[in-house]
């Protein structure tokens, strides 16, 4: 398969990825599953909404490598070192949600006392880790963007901010981001046509 087109699949990841990462949210506010219980963590809704959310992660970890790679060269030393952090934070993230998705739900059928008792300290300090090396790693990828003038302004300052914001376990914290990634995925698929891995061109 060329390049370049596994460049345009990583755009459609990163469209795919921010829908997804928007309805997620809105279904988690909507089922009303802010502060989990194990009665809450062993719904359907609670399985459904994590699982939705575990493959936006997925297919942003896709749409990552799309967004870098097409613009790898105006991107520079900056643009390497934010796709190496996000890069590195979105799986760590992937791996929390993951276990959000599948071990949950089990512990709080089985072990519901665990899940009501929230989580432990090491836990607590893996998801710092985790969402904080995904933030600045996306914050750091916004900025090398901005610089390099790849994309529209607005669409980087919007990834930047979604990126901060990402960082905080509020409700609907991670749209921002998931807006931002639709834009700039677009964008990409809409002018990229001639991309390729030796020329890539610039977004107006």
């Amino acid at each position: 398969m060329p390049f370049s087109r596994i460049i345009r699949l990583g755009w459609l990841a990163a469209i795919l990825s921010g829908v997804l990462l928007i309805v997620s949210e809105l279904l988690y506010f909507v089922t009303g599953l802010g502060g989990l219980s194990a009665e809450m963590a062993a719904s359907g809704s609670f399985v459904f909404q994590s699982v939705l959310f575990l493959l936006a992660g997925v297919l942003l970890l896709g749409g990552l490598l799309g967004l870098y790679a097409g613009h790898s060269e105006d991107l520079g030393i900056l643009g390497v070192a934010g796709f190496l952090v996000a890069f590195v934070g979105t799986t760590l993230a992937v791996g929390s949600l993951w276990k959000e998705a599948f071990l949950t739900p089990t512990i709080a059928k089985e072990a519901p006392a665990l899940v009501n008792a929230g989580l432990p300290a090491l836990t607590l300090f893996g998801e710092i880790v985790s969402w904080g090396l995904l933030s600045i790693g996306w914050l750091l990828l916004g900025v090398a963007i901005l610089r390099a003038r790849v994309y529209p302004r607005a669409a980087a300052v919007l990834l930047i901010v979604g990126a901060v914001i990402a960082f905080f376990p509020l409700t609907f914290s991670i749209i921002p981001l998931g807006a931002a990634v639709i834009w700039i995925g677009m964008l990409s698929l809409s002018s990229g046509g001639n991309i390729s891995p030796e020329q890539p061109s610039r977004v107006r």
